[in-house]
């Protein structure tokens, strides 16, 4: 199986309708035990403003989905959305765990999510607040001490990496993103375990974390509000959901990934 340089829409079209529920479940526990290491190491408050759509239906009114969001409560936590879409029973799913921090610190943010079109797909990221080349510093304090499990994991011929055709979305990839497409058996031997390394140590970062200056807060703050929206808004993958639930919910599910619906 070689690497995949496809949109993942691309990649679900060109396979057959196959009954992938077994392994949605596994992937969401996985999610699930990825948010108790969140949970459990960073204070938080569910945000109940979106509560309507914590069940997502599709067009014939079937649960497809769903969506739980939270904020930080004493921790510099901004936004974080917890959800799942998809239709497990044809093959195509996608799982959300997304922890956006708010200015007072610089740590980079997390991303994970997983799938199934119809192999597993994977995705965790540090997303940095700088511009990472242009400071060595951030690098070494943010990204270095993931880089060592980043190589062996890519030396592994086992883990399939999944090349976004998309610009902008490969673009936002740091060096030590993790993003695969591949079997189940080698997700779970191979991949899962650093996933979860990598959010331990993520959690681990923002307890640690020290407040920045508030000179540097706003260039990060509008950085952030750049980045989120248009990572959302302009996801190849939007033409899933539009497909399984229409454009009206996925444009409001799309504004509350990136946080305009909330609790003021």
């Amino acid at each position: 199986m070689p690497d995949t340089v496809q949109h993942l829409a691309d990649v679900l079209d060109a396979h057959k309708p196959v009954d992938n529920t077994a392994k949605f479940e596994y992937l969401l526990e996985v999610r699930e035990r990825a948010w108790a290491i969140i949970r459990a190491g960073l204070r938080l408050r569910e945000d109940h403003a979106c509560a309507d759509v914590r069940a997502i239906r599709d067009l014939q009114g079937n649960v497809a989905g769903e969506m739980t969001t939270f904020t930080g409560d004493g921790s510099p936590v901004d936004w974080i959305v917890r959800s799942w879409i998809g239709k497990p029973e044809t093959g195509f799913t996608n799982i959300h765990l997304t922890c956006w921090l708010d200015p007072s610190v610089d740590v980079p943010h997390l991303g994970f999510a997983l799938g199934t079109a119809p192999d597993v797909f994977c995705y965790c990221d540090f997303l940095p607040r700088v511009e990472a080349c242009t400071d060595y510093d951030y690098c070494e304090r943010y990204l270095q001490p993931m880089n060592e499990a980043w190589i062996a994991l890519r030396r592994d011929p086992r883990y399939k990496t999944f090349n976004p055709v998309h610009l902008y979305t490969r673009s936002t990839l740091s060096p030590i993103a993790i993003c695969g497409l591949l079997p189940f058996d080698d997700f779970r031997r191979v991949v899962e375990p650093v996933m979860m390394n990598y959010v331990r140590a993520w959690v681990k970062l923002v307890q640690e974390a020290q407040p920045i200056a508030a000179t540097r807060r706003p260039a990060i703050a509008q950085r952030d509000h750049v980045l989120r929206k248009t990572i959302v808004e302009k996801d190849p993958a939007n033409v899933l959901a539009d497909r399984m639930l229409g454009a009206p919910m996925r444009e409001r599910l799309v504004r509350i990934l990136w946080g305009a619906e909330r609790e003021r």
